[in-house]
């Protein structure tokens, strides 16, 4: 045990991720080899600087001690945003786990799934978004985690992403209804995607989002869309 815990400390971030992960291991299999293992991992959590090392500790604790998992999680907070996104996948995936099992623990950590919105990663927007509906149904939140969505298809390249998370704003619609219909004109920005696929979840989801409120700037939205189809010279009725 002793070269495995001199390696936590190696100068090759290489070496010290993976003696993250033999410490893990061993202390899952044989935890009287080393059995102070929680307590090794958390204070070389405060001091380590590499992304991919502080994502392996972090993992390991969230496994094995929760407690000084969200014991580190508390001493930087504020400052998640600023981390690497492998990083901030782990926190999001732990406010998530923390958050089903402790509902009360939801104001806690609201403020950093917020933050994480706007994060450089459309992989942690998306969850961050998820974990967002699922920590609040406030508009605000829902609202949040709606625009959050319509940015990511909008901007993603990847269809098959779009008509994920177009998935996810019809779930969203199915218990949060008359906040979407007001975000109509912008779910309707996912129609400059060429791919047939999506046009179609996007009309069939702004279809299902018409009211009486909407009906009208839906309409003249639709007629410019259709006048453009048909080279200007085309006609739409309402």
């Amino acid at each position: 045990m002793e070269p495995i815990r001199a390696c936590l400390e190696h100068r090759h971030s290489y070496v010290r991720r993976n003696a993250v992960c033999a410490v893990y291991t061993i202390y899952q299999n044989f935890p009287q080899l080393i059995p102070d293992a929680p307590e090794v991992i958390s204070e070389f959590l405060q001091s380590e600087k590499d992304a991919s090392c502080k994502r392996n500790a972090f993992m390991m604790l969230i496994q094995c001690d929760r407690s000084k998992a969200l014991d580190y999680l508390s001493t930087c907070i504020d400052q998640v945003h600023t981390f690497n996104d492998i990083l901030q996948l782990v926190i999001v995936e732990l406010v998530y786990k923390v958050c089903r099992s402790e509902p009360n623990q939801r104001g806690r950590f609201i403020r950093c799934i917020y933050n994480l919105l706007q994060s450089s990663s459309n992989a942690v927007r998306y969850e961050a978004a998820w974990t967002l509906t699922t920590m609040s149904s406030a508009p605000t939140a829902i609202k949040a985690a709606a625009q959050c969505y319509v940015e990511l298809i909008v901007k993603e390249s990847d269809n098959n992403v779009k008509i994920i998370v177009l998935d996810r704003l019809t779930e969203l619609k199915e218990q949060h209804e008359k906040v979407l219909q007001d975000m109509v004109m912008d779910i309707l920005r996912a129609l400059t995607s060429p791919d047939l696929d999506v046009k179609r979840k996007t009309l069939n989801l702004a279809l299902d989002l018409v009211s009486s409120r909407n009906v009208n700037e839906l309409v003249k939205f639709l007629e410019k869309e259709v006048q453009k189809s048909a080279g200007g010279q085309g006609n739409f009725s309402s």
